[in-house]
């Protein structure tokens, strides 16, 4: 399924959370398919980023379509 590409007056992309989870999954998926390494760990720290800030509703509410159910 093709990825939805969201414009706003403000040319600020917004994604679902769904999106959002995807990518997360995807970076960890990655980064475990690399040798232990500088690439590696930033893929780790990109997941570990998103997952922090899914905790963030401010962050979200700008970020996202929707909110969290």
């Amino acid at each position: 399924m093709p990825a939805l590409r969201r414009t706003f007056p403000d040319d600020e992309m917004r994604y679902s959370i769904l999106e959002l989870i995807e990518l997360r999954r995807t970076m960890l998926r990655f980064a475990r398919s690399l040798p232990p390494g500088p690439e590696r760990n930033q893929r780790r720290q990109i997941a570990a980023s998103l997952q922090t800030l899914f905790t963030n509703d401010e962050w979200l509410a700008a970020h996202t379509v929707e909110a969290l159910p």
